[in-house]
């Protein structure tokens, strides 16, 4: 709502080619259904994983972008993508509290 006048004064006539039953569509599905789920969601994400943990995942978003653009686009990530995903993934595994791999290491003095 807020955008709207601007956009409206920038490009006015473009907006009046939408038939209203699209732009009401779109008003409820991207302006409620959407906000409010996302809202929702990543409101329990909090509760269940904390503060951190949860706004960690706030990171994936170009992840899951990327990966979702393979079967519906066809685009594949390059070498630095594939890079970008691993280090986002990581980081994000790691400030969300995933485990940490122990290692086994013997003491000193055993011997099997």
């Amino acid at each position: 709502m807020i955008y709207l006048p601007v956009y409206i004064f920038l490009h006015g006539s473009d907006l009046t080619r939408i038939s209203p039953s699209d732009l009401i569509v779109q008003t409820l599905f991207q302006g409620v259904l959407v906000t409010i789920t996302g809202v929702f969601l990543y409101g329990r994400a909090i509760a269940a994983l904390g503060a951190s943990g949860g706004a960690a995942f706030g990171a994936l978003v170009p992840v899951l972008a990327a990966l979702f653009a393979i079967p519906l686009l066809g685009e594949w990530p390059n070498t630095t993508g594939w890079a970008g995903i691993g280090l986002i993934s990581v980081g994000v595994y790691l400030a969300s509290g995933g485990p940490l791999p122990i290692s086994k290491t013997r003491p000193s003095g055993f011997h099997p």
